[in-house]
């Protein structure tokens, strides 16, 4: 059975490796924190990710523009509940006024934290001059973190990237803004905005921002396993890691960082059952969260759960094509019957191509 960071069993916890982060007047312990990301960070992903230890959960980020034209599609994608706090709903745009007001708006939803979302390289966000656009406009910044800092009683936080062009020195000039502004803590993803998501992270910036700002440093980029979380720690002083995309398919990842950060021992990998239940269960919360729309949008997760299968490819055609909730787990217990079988012939299929 999984062991979640909770559960100490006979095995004496050490003193945590890093202590609570601090946000204002706010505590989160371990401080591993799951990133908001776009199609991803819905209720089901949450849910998973705090059952796993993480202490603070992320919205996806919506569009200030968008919020303002009354458009409830941004609200669908909050999906905020207050039994959910401590969360953070991530916003983004370019218009200080519009941004504020926005702000306010979610902070009396319910939201406990406000982030501003300064990282996102996508084509469409960039060219609006939201997400990592921001990085090449200081003052403009200066002038969003201001009327959003006024506008909010809760505490406000920004996320962005080592650079949009330039590697580091655009990340400083932020973040400098962001303490003179009365921030509350800043995310930094360890690639520019012209890697998006491709080669490896750079932590070195994260070591510089964490030496000449007071506030909270949270690290992103390539964490993917207990020993990395730990490196990027021990490299640059963050107070924080957040994992992203290599906690798709695999919420035990944060499991696992929150017991080593805690000083519990390392969880057991979970069992083949054990992922397949997990899989099923997402897919469920989905499903009653956004009805059928929930099983299309699952799909993106099934590729990332049923990854380390020998019979993946026999899995995922199972389960592509499956529109009707109920055929679908149904199709899940029976895999879980047959999973060794299935594991076998996919094994000496691929002997024999050898």
């Amino acid at each position: 059975m999984t062991v979640h960071p909770t559960d100490v069993g006979d095995a004496a916890p050490k003193a945590p490796f890093l202590p609570p982060l601090r946000i204002r007047d706010l505590e989160f312990s371990p401080p591993v924190l799951p990133a908001p990301m776009c199609g991803i960070s819905d209720r089901a992903w949450r849910t998973l990710s705090r059952e796993q230890g993480c202490p603070l959960v992320f919205t996806q980020m919506v569009s200030s523009e968008a919020m303002v034209r009354g458009r409830d599609r941004c609200w669908d994608l909050l999906d905020m509940d207050t039994s959910e706090q401590p969360i953070c709903a991530q916003l983004f745009g370019s218009d200080p006024e519009t941004l504020a007001a926005c702000a306010k708006r979610i902070q009396d939803a319910g939201a406990t934290i406000v982030d501003l979302n300064m990282g996102c390289p996508v084509n469409k966000v960039v060219k609006s001059m939201g997400g990592s656009a921001l990085m090449k406009e200081p003052e403009l910044v200066r002038r969003i973190l201001r009327a959003m800092r006024a506008a909010l009683d809760v505490p406000f936080t920004v996320k962005f990237r080592a650079g949009f062009e330039k590697y580091g020195e655009e990340a400083i000039a932020i973040s400098r803004i962001a303490e003179e502004e009365g921030l509350d803590a800043i995310c930094i993803h360890g690639r520019t905005r012209e890697q998006k998501f491709k080669g490896n992270a750079d932590w070195s910036v994260l070591r510089v921002v964490k030496d000449i700002v007071s506030i909270p440093v949270i690290g992103n980029g390539d964490v993917k396993s207990a020993d990395d979380a730990m490196r990027m720690i021990r490299e640059t002083g963050v107070d924080g890691v957040m994992i992203g995309r290599a906690g798709m398919g695999n919420p035990w990842l944060f499991g696992q960082v929150c017991a080593r950060l805690s000083g519990l021992p390392d969880p057991e990998p979970p069992t083949v059952e054990e992922r397949l239940d997990t899989m099923a269960r997402h897919a469920r919360i989905m499903v009653d969260r956004k009805g059928d729309r929930g099983l299309v949008e699952f799909r993106k997760h099934l590729v990332q759960y049923l990854r380390g299968f020998r019979c993946a490819k026999v899995l995922k055609t199972k389960l592509m094509g499956v529109t009707d909730a109920e055929v679908y787990f149904r199709e899940i217990d029976d895999m879980k019957r047959h999973i060794a079988d299935l594991e076998a012939e996919a094994e000496a299929v691929a002997a024999a191509g050898a």
